[in-house]
């Protein structure tokens, strides 16, 4: 009964602290969790890239990133991450490589990022969803 009462306790928690609809990797209490990872989907509207330590975003809302993308689904929230000639450069270079290749296709991606409260968020994640359209051939005769 006691862990019955904690799960659901815990899924209320989960449900109330979530007001942006953004699927919640850890409940949006900053006490539990000072990193909160959320998932986003969306088309990509907006992919800015620009120089090593120029930054995003104003000093109060400031993520320091080189790739910057924004989604139809987060109007007015940014998302970006560091593209630098460190460890993590090839898996930075494929996931801009990702984005690209969405926005150029208009492709719908799903991105985690770590919440920061603010509207600029650091990117941790990006994929490609499947379309599931059905394209039939043409059959010419």
């Amino acid at each position: 009964m006691t862990v019955t009462l904690l799960c659901v306790v815990a899924a209320l928690l989960v449900t109330l602290s979530n007001p942006t609809g953004d699927s919640p990797v850890f409940a949006r209490d900053p006490q539990l969790f000072p990193e909160q990872i959320f998932a986003a989907e969306g088309k990509v509207t907006l992919l800015r890239a620009h120089d090593v330590g120029t930054g995003f975003g104003p000093p109060a809302d400031f993520i320091d990133a080189e790739v910057v993308v924004r989604l139809d689904s987060q109007p007015g929230r940014s998302f970006g991450f560091q593209l630098r000639n460190d460890t993590n450069e090839g898996a930075r270079r494929a996931m801009l490589n990702l984005l690209r290749d969405a926005f150029n296709h208009n492709w719908t991606v799903r991105i985690d990022y770590v919440d920061s409260g603010g509207n600029n968020s650091l990117l941790l994640r990006t994929t490609i969803l499947p379309s599931y359209d059905i394209y039939l051939p043409l059959v010419i005769k």
